[in-house]
């Protein structure tokens, strides 16, 4: 049997600040004891509990965010082609199907690259570059990386290709020089939440460039919120509510598929079945194969190709789980 590594210290919160928490927010003695523990005032709570009384933050307070609105704008205007560039796990590939669909919408000629894992490792790559330029690309965005490939964007910018940086990982001590770079955790961006994943940056380019928060979008950015395990506080916390919400009543036909071939078809989806069923699922494809299948699903608008790419993500996941059993055992 394995032995904790951890030895747990349990809280004990202030009793005055746990009888001011139920005495404001009205709540029970076991969720002030909780709260108190973590260190939030009544405002902490109030702001933690009342997700629907909170909207998102202004994009535009993300440094770089203007930066990369205008120079998007301008591809489009001018009918540039755009590649996004995303990560092979869940947040990346959710992060790359906003980003995807964000651009669809406005008219943009976009496709998407995600890198193989056993092929060519982690982040961005220069023969990637390479092809994108021979193929005509004219502005690559990334999505869920790219922030410590500062070497990678300077070879891109000097063959002419324009880069947009958009990651949520914590930034190295040089910067790639892009044309933007998207980053809450990077030196000097005001943003109030540094704790977005991926999927949350994607979110916060999309709501900037269609002047709106596309709710139907939310359900993707849950996903790739609640897999990546960032933080459930501040924006996440009302990314992951409202993203389950928007779940229950997806449009997305890949995600409806997926829910049905994953045995989930009539439940109400929760943050459970995100982290252990479907996340997992969207993950096994970049794991042990190819991440492509998994974006396509989610951009899918045909039932018959959805099935069938779903169909290929349950072989995957079951080789997953086998692999992992053998791991265990």
């Amino acid at each position: 049997m394995l032995k904790a590594r951890s030895r747990w210290e349990v809280a004990t919160p202030s009793p005055e600040q746990v009888t001011a928490l139920q005495k404001e927010l009205k709540i029970g003695g076991l969720l002030a004891k909780v709260l108190a523990a973590r260190g939030y005032d009544v405002e902490q709570a109030r702001t933690f509990l009342e997700i629907d009384a909170h909207s998102p933050h202004d994009p535009y307070l993300m440094k770089g965010m203007k930066e990369a609105v205008l120079r998007i704008r301008k591809a489009l205007t001018r009918g540039e082609k755009i590649r996004i560039y995303g990560d092979y796990d869940c947040d990346g590939i959710t992060g790359t199907a906003i980003m995807m669909k964000s651009l669809s919408r406005l008219g943009g000629r976009v496709d998407y690259y995600i890198p193989n894992r056993f092929r060519e490792g982690y982040g961005l790559h220069k023969e990637a570059v390479d092809k994108a330029r021979q193929e005509g690309i004219d502005l690559l965005i990334t999505v869920d990386t790219g922030i410590s490939g500062w070497e990678e964007v300077a070879y891109a910018q000097g063959l002419g290709l324009d880069c947009i940086v958009t990651d949520h990982h914590q930034p190295q001590p040089q910067l790639p020089e892009a044309a933007s770079v998207i980053n809450p955790k990077q030196p000097g961006c005001p943003y109030p939440f540094k704790g977005l994943s991926g999927a949350g940056v994607a979110l916060k380019v999309a709501q900037a460039l269609l002047e709106d928060l596309p709710e139907d979008l939310l359900d993707l950015a849950a996903l790739g919120t609640i897999s990546d395990l960032v933080p459930l506080t501040d924006e996440n916390r009302w990314i992951a509510v409202k993203g389950l919400e928007r779940l229950n009543q997806t449009d997305h036909i890949g995600l409806k598929i997926l829910m049905e071939q994953s045995g989930l078809a009539g439940q109400k989806i929760n943050e459970y079945h995100v982290g252990f069923v479907l996340g997992p699922r969207l993950n096994s494809c970049g794991r042990l194969d190819s991440a492509w299948p998994a974006v396509q699903l989610l951009l899918s608008q045909d039932e018959g190709e959805a099935k069938r790419i779903s169909s290929q993500i349950e072989a995957l996941n079951g080789k997953r789980q086998e692999l992992v059993h053998a791991v265990t055992e």
